[in-house]
């Protein structure tokens, strides 16, 4: 007889192996666009919890959730952080220790859903073997950690249904309160678990007529859910129903007046075709993770058309309608009301687990029949060449694109968006902190704010030898991430230039003689 906590300590074997190698390799990754907004969010809830001060409250990013930000705060001044760079280190470990939590989770609601170590394995390595995400996970304090949240939440509610107690319906009540606290899109997790929850009401009547249990839970549920939202999101505080609903109404219309580029033209946010998320999402997730997340939406919806009964009872099944659910609707809600997003897909990382899970269900079907062997090679050569990927061009897996899209020399650089956030900034500065001797160095840039942020990860020293300047006559270097401008800037005189999948995603051009020698 195999030992019972066996398949859990190869979870926990999993887990450790992750955060080691992020442990030797959070340092790599630059900051990101909106990495400075982030942290003065989190500050400012800091400061309106503990002095009253009321900055937040007429800030303008007030209506974005603060339950990430605020922790990420608290722990800045427990640690006693004072520069900014290993502030910003903290931040990044933090987070990606939040998504490696995370991936155990979903380690572990495989198992219990398939009783295969094997096929568990392959869901933690499909999540953390999805290279966009992977590189977010450090950086992204936005989109990972509510995605991180919504897959902790899916998770423990598969506990909660099995075991039917009423504290588990307070934590998991209070799980999703937490989830919304960071994204106000939380409250769907929250809807469709009530939904269950209403059925098994409906259930139960039918049954025995006995109600008494399922009120509680229900109550229980709502009231964890209160609780934990109002206490992690401070904005909430003075009113809150009416800053709920007044963020829920301006994050659900996000307007973000500018251009993206998908199939080489530029569309505006407000004008997006209905392919764009589609499109993106099947260009740079893994093949193999596309076409059996996609495999087992179909098998569930099939099944569930076959045997409805079986899939809205409180059963192993019903877990597999959530992942669904969670997939399909947020998707279709951006498609039906035009939606603004932008940057990939960023926005809707959170369905990916739920993709991840649909493509569990399918993977489930095949791997108990003659197909096992099959399935396990084709998942080991989808892991190999994903983690080729992540190693060669390490720390910008951000740019990752899947064989369906062409990798000519400067393809993908003239058709999508690649290193938006400009996170390959901080090489660059890097490299020129290095092989450019001078005291001064006078830098232009197509965007000024994630250039300046990624001088913040250089030593101090050289921090301070760097000076922008607003026109390219008066640089000695020009750099770029070809963020809105896709073509090639005049010169030819390029001093670095980082390529991934042949298509430069940043570019340093040497404007006057300086000491830096020419690297391509």
């Amino acid at each position: 007889m195999k030992n019972k906590y066996f398949p859990y300590a190869v979870g926990l074997l999993l887990f450790a192996v992750a955060f080691i190698a992020g442990m030797l390799t959070y340092k790599d990754y630059g900051i990101t666009w909106d990495e400075l907004d982030q942290r003065l969010i989190g500050n400012l809830t800091y400061d309106y919890v503990t002095t009253g001060k009321k900055d937040l409250l007429t800030y303008i990013y007030r209506f974005y959730g603060t339950g990430f930000e605020l922790p990420l705060a608290m722990f800045e001044r427990w640690f006693h952080l004072t520069e900014i760079r290993d502030i910003y280190y903290m931040r990044h470990l933090v987070t990606h220790s939040l998504f490696l939590l995370s991936a155990l989770s979903l380690y572990i609601l495989s198992f219990r859903l398939t009783r295969s170590v094997v096929i568990a394995s392959l869901c933690f390595l499909m999540l953390l073997f999805a290279p966009r995400i992977y590189a977010h996970s450090f950086f992204n304090t936005k989109d990972i950690p509510f995605l991180c949240m919504f897959l902790i939440t899916m998770s423990f509610s598969q506990l909660a249904f099995s075991r039917n107690k009423a504290g588990l319906y307070l934590a998991l009540g209070m799980l999703a309160g937490y989830t919304t606290s960071i994204r106000v899109m939380g409250i769907m997790l929250f809807g469709f678990i009530g939904l269950f929850m209403l059925l098994d009401l409906w259930a139960e009547k039918k049954r025995s007529g006995d109600l008494r249990k399922q009120y509680i839970n229900i109550g229980l549920y709502g009231l964890g859910f209160c609780v934990a939202l109002y206490v992690a999101w401070p904005y909430l505080w003075r009113n809150p129903i009416g800053n709920f609903i007044e963020s829920y109404q301006v994050m659900s219309h996000y307007d973000w007046d500018a251009s993206v580029l998908i199939g080489g033209a530029y569309e505006h946010t407000t004008e997006l075709p209905w392919t764009y998320f589609p499109t993106w999402f099947v260009i740079t997730t893994p093949l193999l993770w596309t076409l059996t997340g996609a495999a087992g939406l179909v098998l569930i919806v099939a099944d569930f058309v076959k045997k409805p009964r079986l899939f809205l009872a409180n059963g192993r099944e019903r877990n597999y309608l959530l992942f669904l659910l969670c997939f399909l609707i947020p998707v279709l809600a951006v498609i039906k009301l035009n939606a603004v997003i932008y940057d990939d897909w960023r926005h809707l990382y959170f369905v990916y687990p739920s993709f991840v899970l649909a493509g569990m269900y399918f993977i489930n079907k095949v791997f108990v029949n003659k197909y096992k062997y099959a399935v396990a090679g084709l998942g080991a050569l989808q892991l190999a060449l994903a983690g080729m990927f992540m190693v060669k061009n390490h720390p910008f897996q951000q740019v990752y694109f899947s064989d369906l899209v062409n990798h000519e020399e400067e393809y993908l650089r003239e058709n999508y968006e690649l290193d938006y956030w400009g996170a390959s900034f901080k090489e660059g500065l890097q490299y020129l902190a290095t092989h450019d001797s001078s005291s001064n160095i006078k830098i232009a840039c197509n965007y000024e704010d994630p250039v300046q942020h990624n001088i913040i990860m250089l030593n101090p020293a050289d921090r301070k030898r760097f000076e922008f300047v607003k026109t390219v006559d008066k640089a000695d270097y020009f750099i770029t991430n070809f963020r809105g401008h896709k073509e090639d800037y005049p010169s030819k005189n390029v001093a670095y230039n980082i390529m991934v999948l042949n298509s430069s995603i940043m570019r340093i051009y040497k404007i006057k003689n300086t000491t830096a020698t020419n690297q391509q």
